[in-house]
């Protein structure tokens, strides 16, 4: 039976640099579609646009992966990324954002992968790359599915209505079996492709897939030596199993790392502007993988939303960012973690010291009192102690002695608290939304080092665990580890990959969001003493507050909605719902 494909308005390429529109005729059969390639290039389009990369074009609700993981609260509780960790989960109400169940995608991509092949017009190559590129997107797909629900029903043809029952309602496959089938396709999808580097600018190849296998292979090595098997095994993986899957991940970490196609980003000797450059100079040899955005036609909110208040646009300050992940980032000079008790309304601390002189990763990733932006100085504090006295908002004062406006001001914060800075780029287009076009990293070579350097140490191979964390820490300009074990390991992954969508995951693999996410995270409250240019720190609950973090152990496993359950009963549902 003929296909018949509904186009409304087709862009091209989400990674193209050009953003024309194409229209074309509404209804279109699959003969035309796999015998024309811009035809062909907008179906793929719109694949690409499908996928949940990142959630950076939810307006006010984008960061829901990183509030998630705890490492920043959102400014409003309306907001999506605090309902999203306030939520009470049920197969009534779902998860909300966190829901991805793709199989209308899934579809697409099946139709997609069984008609390319048939192509009359196009070149062989031609054809492997666009069957290789939808086979990525389809083992992509699959992750982002088995990382929420566990198993779930693997489906590789397109379904018609006049399928067999059995085959319109399959069963959920189990979580290993899922595992493999995308560690499988990714082998397949890897031998399509050529040996040219377009991930970059956003378009799969060989070197996106190797990192899929990595970072997936990875995943299913935690979950069977963290997890428990259930469900009759549907959810979890046998620990006898882990080796394989760590070996899995090495293997496709080491291909990647040998390539010699990519590098640690490590231009200027300044380690906080090396740093916060590499998210910002596209193409760069750090990228495997990208979504790319162009400001105005393809555009996102992120810098309106991050700017500190007091700059350009209507919304700002929108991140504050926990102590929680701020006190992970390690002093320069190797002393010990500050003691929690020692924040309080008593001790007094110089902030160049407390923030200024620990891991340069910090300076370029979190805005902290005294932070340099645009040339501006950013205060948080909520009061100057003068005389004994204390000057609150609309007329705290800086070390000068000078008052700083709260409101509309070029310089002071009325967010007693600390924000977000990474991957920020105030410019022209800052103040209106959708309009930034930093391109947001599905893959780098500085999560791959961490990956192969976790893999490595599962496996015995300690030297090269380590040897890899510190080429890390080498480009971060931190000294270098003599040994690095398991915390070590977990400690590198948040300060490296802070705020780009891994904690959150990273907990859920290590089994440790029961006890990690399933409790308040902390905020600041800087008072300033300007007589001795020094504050207090204390510590209190972010915004969500009460208790409201919430993460029981049946959230390792999301719900499957009811619905989902009364079209295919097949459908069994996780435990604790």
């Amino acid at each position: 039976m003929k296909k018949i494909f509904y186009l409304l308005v087709i862009t091209t390429f989400t990674f193209s640099c050009e953003s024309e529109l194409e229209k074309v005729a509404p209804f279109i059969s699959e003969d035309s579609v796999f015998e024309e390639a811009r035809l062909t290039e907008a179906y793929i389009a719109e694949l690409y646009d499908d996928l949940r990369f990142f959630d950076t074009r939810q307006s006010h609700s984008i960061g829901i992966i990183s509030c998630m993981g705890g490492e920043y609260t959102a400014l409003a509780n309306w907001q999506s990324p605090n309902q999203a960790v306030r939520r009470n989960y049920s197969p009534e109400n779902g998860s909300a954002n966190m829901d991805f169940w793709a199989y209308e995608t899934l579809r697409e991509l099946n139709t997609f992968i069984e008609g390319i092949v048939t192509s009359s017009s196009f070149s062989q190559e031609y054809i492997n790359t666009k069957l290789a590129e939808a086979k990525f997107l389809r083992a992509y797909l699959f992750f982002d599915m088995v990382r929420r629900y566990g198993g779930v029903p693997i489906i590789t043809t397109p379904q018609t209505e006049d399928d067999p029952i059995e085959e319109l309602y399959p069963a959920r496959n189990s979580e290993q079996e899922v595992y493999d089938f995308i560690y499988n396709e990714l082998e397949e999808t890897k031998s399509l492709f050529t040996n040219t580097k377009t991930g970059a600018v956003g378009q799969a190849d060989k070197y996106a897939a190797m990192a899929l296998q990595s970072r997936a292979m990875l995943y299913a090595g935690s979950i069977a030596t963290f997890g428990d098997v259930q469900l009759n095994g549907l959810l979890g993986i046998p620990a006898s199993e882990a080796e394989a899957y760590y070996q899995k991940s090495y293997n496709a970490s080491k291909e990647l790392i040998d390539s010699g196609m990519f590098s640690l980003y490590n231009v200027s000797s300044d380690p906080v502007k090396n740093f916060s450059d590499m998210f910002l100079v596209e193409g760069n040899d750090e990228v495997i993988f990208a979504e790319v955005f162009e400001p105005i036609t393809h555009g996102h909110s992120l810098d309106l939303l991050g700017t500190p208040e007091g700059f350009p646009g209507t919304w700002n300050s929108n991140w504050q960012v926990n102590y929680d992940i701020v006190e992970r980032f390690e002093f320069m000079d190797g002393r010990p973690d500050i003691d929690r008790a020692d924040l309080n309304s008593t001790n007094l601390w110089d902030v160049d010291d407390f923030f200024g002189n620990r891991d340069p990763r910090l300076r370029a990733s979190v805005f902290y009192p005294e932070s340099v932006y645009e040339g501006l100085t950013l205060y948080f504090h909520s009061a100057s102690i003068v005389n004994g006295n204390e000057v609150t908002s609309g007329t705290v004062i800086n070390v000068n002695n000078e008052a700083i406006p709260a409101a509309g001001g070029s310089r002071m914060t009325r967010r007693s608290s600390m924000l977000l800075r990474k991957k920020l780029n105030l410019s022209a287009y800052a103040a209106i939304a959708d309009n930034s076009g930093q391109d947001m990293y599905v893959f780098r070579y500085g999560e791959i080092l961490l990956n192969y350097a976790e893999a490595s140490h599962y496996l015995g191979k300690f030297d090269e665990s380590k040897e890899a964390v510190n080429q890390i820490r080498t480009r971060a300009g931190m000294f270098l580890k003599d040994v690095v074990g398991e915390e070590e390991i977990r400690r590198e992954r948040e300060v490296e990959l802070a705020f780009e969508e891994h904690r959150y995951w990273d907990m859920k693999r290590w089994r440790l969001a029961d006890t990690d996410l399933n409790q308040n995270k902390k905020g600041c409250t800087f008072k300033y003493y300007p007589d001795q240019d020094l504050y207090t720190i204390e510590l209190r609950n972010d915004v969500i507050g009460n208790n409201r973090r919430r993460f029981g152990e049946e959230r390792y496993y999301l719900p499957l909605r009811s619905e989902w359950i009364a079209d295919n009963p097949k459908l069994l549902q996780n435990p604790g719902y």
